[in-house]
């Protein structure tokens, strides 16, 4: 696939993989209109975990950019950075995360399969939350049959999954885990909302259609006790579309 071009995003997050063997995402963030002394962070928190995490402990090599010249960047705390940027010009960073942690609320990555959510992967851009989001995945090495699961808006993408995504604001961004890999994959309707359901993981024997015909029942009692009876009731859903992960393992939890 061929790099996408940036857009008019306030924010843009390109991630890739050059290597599955090492464990780690490399990730460009490119800020369009930094602030003098701009702060980043990543978070210690995870929509769902109600604990402290250290995320940041898995980063690594934080450089800066602004142009050709290159820009300090001055650690703050554990998870905190500023940098020494000027308001005149798109400021990039770069850095890596080690990407070897199976649970749900982290990161992973090797031959098999890749997961991250954006509170592991994604530097908070301080001052600039509210603002619009682009997330570019770049296809893997050595794996063109892998496919993307996310609930991001697409914008340009092959027919795998990579290319470019969007997020309303940072809010939303890491709360849409991204999922890579030759996971099964399939779609139902409740209420008229489309949902999709993708399993890593899933043996030869999965039976996947019954999967989706519960699934089924159980949103569309979930939608009509919270929105209303009837066809209306999808039309009163706060949400267009909704997609469930299961990463199937023979000894793991957490949802």
């Amino acid at each position: 696939m061929t790099r996408a071009r940036t857009t008019d995003a306030a924010v843009h997050y390109r991630v890739e993989a050059p290597s599955v063997h090492n464990h780690r995402f490399h990730i460009t963030l490119t800020i369009a209109q930094p602030q003098a002394q701009q702060v980043v962070s990543l978070p210690v928190w995870i929509p769902g975990s109600y604990l402290v995490r250290e995320f940041a402990r898995h980063l690594q090599g934080l450089q800066a950019r602004q142009g050709r010249r290159a820009v300090a960047v001055t650690p703050l705390d554990k998870c905190t950075w500023r940098i020494d940027a000027r308001t005149d010009a798109p400021l990039e960073l770069r850095y890596e995360v080690y990407a070897f942690d199976a649970s749900v609320r982290a990161a992973w990555l090797d031959a098999q399969r890749g997961f991250f959510n954006g509170t592991s992967v994604c530097l908070r851009v301080h001052g600039q939350e509210s603002q619009a989001h682009q997330l570019e995945l770049a296809s893997v090495p050595g794996h063109a049959h892998w496919q993307v699961a996310t609930s991001l808006t697409p914008l340009r993408c092959n027919r795998h999954g990579f290319g470019l995504y969007q997020a309303q604001d940072y809010d939303e961004l890491v709360d849409s885990p991204v999922e890579m890999g030759t996971f099964w994959s399939g779609v139902f309707k409740a209420c008229g909302i489309e949902h999709r359901f993708v399993v890593a993981g899933a043996l030869p024997s999965f039976d996947g259609a019954r999967l989706l015909a519960d699934t089924q029942k159980i949103c569309e009692a979930e939608i009509r006790f919270w929105h209303g009876q009837g066809a209306q009731a999808g039309r009163k859903a706060p949400h267009k579309n909704y997609l469930f992960m299961l990463n199937a393992v023979d000894d793991g939890y957490g949802g």
